[in-house]
Order: C-alpha cells, then sequence, then structure tokens
C-alpha cells in the first residue's frame, strides 16, 4: 500500500487552529484574572462601606452614609449617664473579632428629654441589655437614635419595645422641640409623630411626674404651711395664758 503524504494545506490549518487553541487558553486566563481583580475591588468598596469589623466607640466614627440609609445597629448598654439621661453602648459590629478594643458610644433617645424618674427607670429596665438602635443624626458629643429594646419571651418570636416611646407613654420624659435637618426628613417624622401619640397617652391618663411626684410635693408642702402655722398659733395661745398666771412671790 503506498503511504500517504501529509497535505500541505491541512498542515497549515492544523497549525492554525493550534495557535487559535493557544489563544483562547491565554484569554480565559486573563479573563480570569480580571475577574478575581473586579471581585477582590468590589468585596474591598464593600467591606470599606459595609464596616462589618468596625466596633464604634464615637459620633465620628459612624459614617455619614449609616445615617442616610438609616442603617440599624446593635450592642449592649453598659450604664445610663445622668447628664441628659445617655445611654452608653459597646457597639456589637456584625463580624465580632474579641481582639479589637471595645469602648462606649454615647447614644441619645432622639426626640426625648429623660426626666428623673425617667433615668431609674432606665436603669432598671434598659441598663445592662441588648438593643437595636438606628442613628438619626450626629453631635459632638453623642449620637440621637431611635432606639429598640430586644426582647426574648420564652419560646415566643423575638420582639422589640421602643425605649423613646415607652418613657413618654408612663410620663418618665417629655417630647423635645423639633429642629432641622430632623424636621425635614419624612421617615424621622413618622417616628416623631408616634412619640407625640405616646406622650398625649400619658397626659390623658394622668401619668407620669407632673401627676404623681408634683401633686405629692406641693400636699406635702401645704401640709408642712399649716402645722408651721397651727405651731405658732400654739405657741402664741401658751405664752398669753403663761402671762396671765398669777405671780407669787416668795417671802
Amino acid at each position: 500500500m503506498q503511504e500517504r503524504k501529509p497535505h500541505p494545506e491541512m498542515d497549515k490549518v492544523g497549525d492554525v487552529f493550534n495557535r487559535f487553541a493557544s489563544l483562547i487558553d491565554k484569554d480565559i486566563k486573563g479573563v480570569h484574572i480580571g475577574c478575581y481583580s473586579v471581585a477582590l475591588i468590589s468585596l474591598t468598596i464593600a467591606i470599606r462601606k459595609v464596616r462589618p469589623f468596625s466596633k464604634f466607640k464615637r459620633p465620628g466614627d459612624i459614617p455619614n452614609h449609616f445615617i442616610q440609609e438609616k442603617r440599624e445597629l446593635s450592642g449592649v448598654v453598659k450604664r445610663i449617664d445622668p447628664n441628659g439621661g445617655l445611654l452608653m453602648v459597646e457597639h456589637t459590629p456584625l463580624i465580632n473579632i474579641p481582639l479589637i478594643k471595645t469602648g462606649q458610644l454615647p447614644v441619645k433617645i432622639s426626640g426625648v428629654k429623660v426626666t428623673g424618674l425617667g433615668l431609674s427607670w432606665l436603669q432598671a429596665i434598659v441598663a445592662g441589655q441588648q438593643i437595636k438602635f438606628v442613628p438619626v443624626i450626629k453631635a459632638p458629643h453623642f449620637v440621637q437614635c431611635e432606639v429598640l429594646l430586644i426582647q426574648k419571651p420564652k419560646n415566643e418570636k423575638e420582639d422589640f419595645l421602643n425605649i423613646g416611646e415607652s418613657l413618654l407613654k408612663i410620663g418618665f420624659g417629655q417630647t423635645e422641640p423639633l429642629m432641622p435637618p430632623l424636621s425635614l426628613d419624612p421617615k424621622f417624622l413618622v417616628y416623631y409623630k408616634r412619640l407625640q401619640a405616646a406622650e398625649q397617652f400619658a397626659l390623658r391618663k394622668k401619668l407620669g411626674l407632673k401627676f404623681y411626684v408634683t401633686p405629692t410635693k406641693n400636699a406635702l408642702t401645704s401640709l408642712y404651711r399649716s402645722m408651721n402655722e397651727l405651731s405658732k398659733n400654739i405657741t402664741k395661745t401658751a405664752s398669753k395664758k403663761f402671762k396671765t398666771i398669777p405671780q407669787f412671790s416668795s417671802t
């Protein structure tokens, strides 16, 4: 049998195919590298935006876009600062790394002025508990937030108690005047209207400092004045009778 010789044109086609396959293989590797690079850049941007490892200790630590997006944060109330009724919160990040140093973020219940009884209520009910808080505006020494107390009843779904509303509903706080930029924020206005409704409920039910402590104080003051007047009258009467008693001289 005569041996078939390779066709020159077929050799050229095979050579071109091999070079094309090699080029495709190189391009795929390049595409992979490009995809990995894009993924790495995207991950870096996401981490910087979400801040999953950051433990906020000062108002300035909270990124501005957290406030714009009403980003919900969580933490534990370590103590209550009596100066303004601030909640000193140990912030818990999305990914908690124990080696990262912690601090206490000063959180003010937005829209609420806490009274003396309110401080005692916060100390008894909220201190030491887990909360969720949504920052609404930053100040130099605290961050204003809508604060929710996490409640975990046995065998029931996790529930939340709005602390600002609860304080006002029992008369242990007062709503604060609303100023820009919060007065221009539609979402905050919804929250503020709930605060006003809670305050009106306390007024209708005659709850809180105005209806318990103040009347008691006034009653005690009135009783003290009456007793003081009675004492003076008794003293005057006794003094007059003492003068009418005959004086006996000794002989």
